[in-house]
């Protein structure tokens, strides 16, 4: 039996979207049971914990929103509108928009002064709007099925 790139690929969407939910899910069980730092420490072992866990939440993120675009294989895996698949690219592409308009937030906020608080707001809502993509992406997939069976 010979396979196909598409077939092959599409196999992926599922388990890349499921590893990246996964590590999302151990992240924030993580970082909601993690404990506060020690009185009369620095707080920075736990500053460096909680930065290596919004880099693994990054990356979670990153396979969740990848394995969703990933398209699925024939006869398996969810078929997502053209619309849906752009909310998905959106969300696989802002990380990196919000990483990059948090260096140019630095360096503003050192040229300009007072304008650097609002470029780190318009950096924030790029951050939050990509999981809402995520979000508005599956429900409304979910809708569509839920509308054809019932």
């Amino acid at each position: 039996m010979r396979w196909s790139l598409r077939a092959v690929l599409g196999s992926l969407q599922l388990p890349v979207a499921g590893v990246g939910a996964a590590l999302l899910a151990f992240v924030w069980r993580t970082a909601v049971t993690m404990p506060p730092p020690p009185p009369g420490s620095d707080g920075f072992a736990h500053g460096l914990a909680g930065f290596f866990l919004l880099v693994f939440g990054l990356v979670g993120f990153v396979l969740l929103a990848g394995g969703l675009l990933i398209p699925p294989g024939p006869g398996y895996g969810v078929e997502f509108t053209r619309n849906q698949r752009w909310l998905f690219a959106y969300a696989l592409v802002s990380p990196a928009l919000a990483v990059g308009g948090f260096l140019a937030t630095v360096v503003a906020s050192s040229a300009l002064g007072g304008l650097g608080g609002l470029a780190g707001s318009a950096v924030s809502l790029v951050v939050l709007t990509a999981p809402l993509a995520v979000l508005v992406g599956v429900g409304w997939k979910g809708a569509q099925v839920a509308a054809a069976r019932f």
